[in-house]
């Protein structure tokens, strides 16, 4: 079986893989339901779903069990839930596959297409930049003619794959196709593509593929499975077709157009990564081929958002930093743009400042999970220099900070303290090292760690090299600071332990003079198991 459902005594406590437990099935069900899911369901619903018969060839799923006896994947896109469908692999296997994911930390998002040739503008009038055909109901037969200005003339992909390797990022992600429809390379399913109908008239995907992989990059590509505003049949989303065009059976759509495009990617490209988009009228019946198709590349790692029960290997989170505890064994990702739009917008200039992308960073990966930025080139293929210029500064802090963030795990305390972050790295000497983020550098050099009880072996900065020392109090380790931060947005302190560091169970005093104390730590220490307590009051 490839959909799991928790059963007494063998509730499935790991994605994906029926271990022996204790705990009774019908405490994992309201463990899990339904707020382990309320953050998945991103896309907004849709007035309507409807439902189909089941694909040719495919294998039934089960009705779904009820929430008190079954693992559920999270209703999403208006639609229901339904019982989880995982991938059938042995823990050892899970981990190798997606080794590489957790390690990296950092990628970079690419919103390219002929929505980049309008800008975010419609005669005259702004609109919103990669769903500009939707919210301007722009006819398939206008926006079709647009394509002739998406030219790819200054593209330059080594330079793009360069620019991702000097920010400090570790993989590439690009819309082969976005929710109009149009993909960036030839495909033999839909002549609207960039090689056919566009000023382009090549594939942009391999030499991306190349000079990623040159540069030592993992390579992704997101595809829209469900929505397509222009192949005939395609969702329309939350909104009922606009243009008598787009009219057509979306089960034929999905079998003519989507399976075999990702099918094409897949062959062409062998990406490391496939990052699904919308689950619009995605039922069990409907994703299960698509999810059969994946598992045929053993080493492919997918997002969560395939649809009809489809857990996927990574939980995705869209522009919200606010990463929960449990996702069901699966690595979190937050994807975020640089200003406010996924797409190239020439009104769009609310530009995130460095300072906060970096403190964005700190704190996706203080929760264990990655940070996939975005950027929108324009037509002619050139990213804005506003993203350029924050990925670069960027990658100059991860020059000096980086060990603070690849290959780590979440720090020890579950609400972060109230002067930055946390992170942890198991070391093969069976120590640990405590990555202290400052976000706020004490005026009087001093930070509690509220119930460390160990003391550690050595202390630095990461920035200069400079010692730290530190002392054990009753509420805590409390580590001194040399001198002022040597960094503006994000200072980092390495203290090394000789083994897992673990919280013990005490009263914490506040961080700071003055400031709000510690809410409970997590039971959680890098190989070992840790006791956890509340220390103290909760932080706002």
């Amino acid at each position: 079986m490839d959909w799991v459902c928790a059963g007494e005594g063998d509730a499935v406590i790991r994605l994906g893989y029926p271990m022996k437990s204790k705990i009774p099935a019908i405490l994992l069900a309201l463990a899990v339901w339904p707020s382990a899911f309320a953050a998945d369901a991103t896309a907004p619903a849709p007035s309507q779903t409807s439902a189909s018969a089941p694909m040719a060839n495919t294998t039934q799923v089960a009705t779904p069990a009820p929430a008190a006896t079954g693992l559920m994947a999270p209703p999403s896109a208006g639609l229901p839930a339904y019982p989880a469908i995982v991938r059938q692999e042995t823990p050892a296997e899970h981990d190798a596959r997606l080794k590489w994911f957790r390690e990296a930390r950092f990628g970079l998002f690419i919103h390219w297409g002929v929505y980049s040739a309008l800008g975010g503008s419609w005669q005259g009038k702004p609109v919103t930049a990669e769903w500009i055909m939707n919210r301007a109901k722009i006819s398939v037969a206008d926006y079709k003619a647009q394509a002739k200005n998406f030219t790819a003339d200054k593209y330059d992909p080594k330079a793009w794959a360069q620019l991702a390797k000097d920010a400090g990022m570790k993989y590439i992600v690009i819309t082969a196709k976005h929710h109009e429809g149009f993909t960036l390379y030839d495909s033999a399913y839909s002549d609207w593509n960039a090689v056919k109908a566009s000023g382009a008239g090549r594939d942009l995907l391999q030499p991306l593929a190349d000079a990623a992989r040159a540069q030592g990059l993992k390579f992704g590509l997101y595809y829209s499975q469900s929505q397509d505003w222009v192949n005939p049949g395609g969702s329309k989303g939350a909104v009922p077709p606009w243009d008598p065009a787009q009219a057509g059976d979306f089960d034929t759509y999905l079998a003519k157009v989507s399976l075999p495009q990702v099918r094409e990617i897949l062959e062409k490209y062998h990406p490391d990564y496939l990052w699904w988009d919308t689950e619009y009228q995605m039922t069990p019946e409907r994703a299960r081929p698509f999810f059969e198709l994946v598992n045929t590349y053993p080493n492919l790692i997918t997002n969560s958002r395939l649809g009809g029960g489809v857990l996927g290997d990574v939980r995705t989170s869209e522009q919200k930093a606010n990463i929960p505890t449990s996702s069901l064994g699966r690595p979190m990702e937050v994807c975020m743009t640089v200003n406010n739009s996924w797409a190239y917008n020439t009104s769009d200039t609310n530009w995130k400042s460095v300072h906060q992308l970096i403190q964005t960073l700190s704190h996706v990966a203080s929760r264990g999970g990655n940070f996939l930025l975005d950027i929108g080139p324009t037509a002619e293929g050139v990213i804005p220099q506003p993203e350029v210029d924050r990925l670069l500064a960027m990658g100059r802090w991860l020059k000096i900070n980086g060990e603070a963030i690849y290959a780590t795990e979440g720090g020890p305390y579950a609400n972060p303290p109230p002067w930055g972050r946390t992170t942890q790295k198991a070391r093969t000497d069976g120590g640990t090292t405590l990555y202290l983020q400052v976000w706020d550098w004490p005026a009087d050099g001093k930070l509690l760690l509220p119930g460390i009880t160990q003391m550690p072996t050595s202390g630095r900065l990461l920035a200069g090299g400079a010692a730290v020392t530190f002392t054990l109090t009753d509420s805590g380790l409390m580590v001194s600071l040399p001198g002022a931060a040597p960094d503006p947005d994000v200072s980092v302190v390495a203290l090394e332990f000789a083994g897992p560091v673990k919280i013990a169970e005490a009263t914490a005093a506040p961080a700071t003079p003055g400031a709000p104390g510690w809410t409970e730590s997590r039971a959680q220490a890098v190989g070992g198991n840790a006791t956890a307590k509340p220390a103290g009051t909760a932080v706002p």
